[in-house]
């Protein structure tokens, strides 16, 4: 009889744990494809915030004068996390923005901005000292051939300009800070490392696979900076403007700081 008993609740036991691991199972599956929905979401309201600002703009350009268009590029210095800053530089990239004046010091401006990474392999190689490892292991030599996808950073923000009044018209200095979405790709790092071993007067050439891990991360991310208006004629100005932007994100924490130039077009 207490064999019995003892049967039956081990089958209810087993029969709750499934039922457990079933219910966790789903839920994990439920949470990471709502997670995927908003984050598609969020990133398909950033652009539609865009679409509407620069039709504003253009909008407002046919009644008054001053709204502006304007396209840029520059470099951008990794900050953070720190496999973005010490293995990453940039490759390519720009912005193109539309704003429009709020008052005679105050602009509105809608900002996006792309920009593509290629792998530092030097900075790879420093990273990992191989004859640090040659030596711990007793190798005749230790190499790194390391490789990688390209890493990408796209950002579409709301921004508001700052230009004190009362300074020069053909070199204005101007303070910036707005509030965007930023979707970061940072990708794995391949590490084949070959070690080559010298045993009875032979060499003995061994591989072992290694990588960095990387990661997607779609969230909120805030900028300020300031930069310099250089007035060419009445419709065309050069600028020149550095920022520091920052994901306001718990994973990988993406910083960076962008110096870009460009021109600008008044409407």
């Amino acid at each position: 009889m207490t064999k019995e008993v003892t049967s039956q609740k081990t089958l209810v036991m087993t029969i709750t744990l499934e039922a457990l691991t079933m219910t966790l199972e789903n839920f994990v599956t439920s949470s990471y494809l709502t997670f995927m929905f908003f984050r598609k979401t969020l990133m398909k309201r950033s652009l539609v915030l865009l679409a509407i600002l620069l039709t504003i703009s253009m909008g407002y350009a046919q009644q008054n004068d001053g709204v502006e268009v304007s396209v840029s590029s520059g470099y951008v210095i990794p900050s953070s996390p720190m496999t973005f800053a010490n293995y990453w530089t940039m490759q390519y990239g720009g912005g193109l923005s539309a704003g429009m004046p709020l008052s005679p010091s105050v602009t509105l401006i809608g900002l996006f901005e792309h920009y593509q990474f290629k792998l530092n392999k030097d900075g790879v190689n420093d990273g990992f000292d191989t004859n640090y490892m040659r030596d711990i292991w007793i190798f005749k030599s230790v190499s790194l051939n390391p490789s990688a996808d390209p890493s990408t950073m796209t950002t579409v923000s709301a921004n508001l300009r700052f230009a004190p009044s009362g300074i020069s018209r053909s070199l204005s200095p101007y303070f910036t800070g707005g509030l965007g979405v930023m979707r970061f790709s940072l990708s794995e790092i391949n590490l084949p490392t070959t070690s080559v071993l010298t045993a009875g007067g032979s060499d003995i050439s061994m591989t072992a696979q290694q990588s960095v891990t990387g990661g997607v991360e779609t969230s909120a991310f805030f900028q300020f900076g300031m930069g310099f208006d250089i007035r060419l004629t009445q419709a065309f100005e050069l600028f020149v403007e550095a920022r520091y932007a920052s994901g306001l994100n718990k994973g990988l924490h993406t910083a960076y700081v962008p110096i870009t130039g460009g021109i600008k077009l008044s409407l």
